[in-house]
């Protein structure tokens, strides 16, 4: 098993873990480890960015691309890459700016262009980070017309998610609220089904904003699912239902 992929994976979970405090508990009450089912990460489409820019990444260690989704009311589009070794998947999406309106693709294009990733495995986890600090008009414009929007403006190429992969969602949704998480209140899918998903509320942090104050904003959220045996893909309206779990 690639050494360099895992090496990524750990980095990336150390950083979002210390912002998620669900997921730390999550992994307690798991012993400590689980098995991780897929990160996931969000971008904006636009030339060397989005979902061709990540999946390049992640191209690099192994993983290929293996599914494709899209959610056409909310303007975004998906992918999904496997690793023949089995590692996490890697659920990628991106915003299609250009069919949002004059004033939020005028909001989105303060986004600073995607630098080139690093080389070195150190490098490239902080390179999953936020932008420069936006202004709080902006979020707030922008969130009333697409909340991933405002997310990006936020948050950037941090990781989105990640995502514990358990054999009773049902069961694991009571102990989450019996430790004390906030939880999405229904599961998505059906018993028996392909792939049933749960996750806690987002994990609100404080950003910093372009005038040096800050305010809370809706992070990230641990997501928990329950795949049938040999089911490696994602299921359109279950996704889109869990991307509205970093709505304020």
């Amino acid at each position: 098993m690639s050494p360099d992929a895992t090496r990524l994976l750990d980095l990336l979970w150390e950083r979002y873990a210390a912002e998620v405090p669900y997921a730390r508990t999550f992994a307690a009450l798991s012993g400590g480890r689980f098995r991780n089912d897929h990160i996931a990460l969000r971008s904006l489409a636009r030339p060397g960015g989005g979902i061709a820019l990540f999946a390049h990444v992640f191209e690099r260690f192994g993983w290929k691309p293996a599914g494709k989704y899209s959610f056409p009311e909310t303007h975004l589009s998906a992918i999904h890459m496997s690793h023949p070794e089995g590692l996490p998947r890697v659920f990628i999406s991106e915003l299609h700016a250009e069919k949002l309106s004059a004033e939020a693709q005028r909001l989105l294009a303060a986004l600073p262009e995607d630098p080139p990733a690093p080389t070195s495995i150190e490098a490239l986890a902080d390179w999953f980070s936020a932008p420069p600090p936006p202004e709080e008009s902006a979020l707030l414009t922008l969130e009333r017309e697409s909340q991933y929007g405002a997310w990006l403006l936020a948050f950037g190429r941090k990781v989105n998610h990640f995502t514990g992969t358990v054999d009773d969602v049902e069961a694991w949704q009571r102990r989450m609220l019996e430790a004390g998480v906030p939880m999405k209140r229904d599961i998505e899918g059906a018993p028996g089904g392909d792939l049933r998903q749960t996750a806690t509320h987002a994990a609100p942090v404080n950003v910093t904003l372009r005038d040096g104050r800050t305010r809370s904003w809706p992070y990230a959220y641990f997501e928990i699912a329950q795949r049938a045996p040999g089911f490696d893909g994602f299921l359109d309206s279950q996704a889109r239902a869990l991307f509205d779990m970093t709505k304020r």
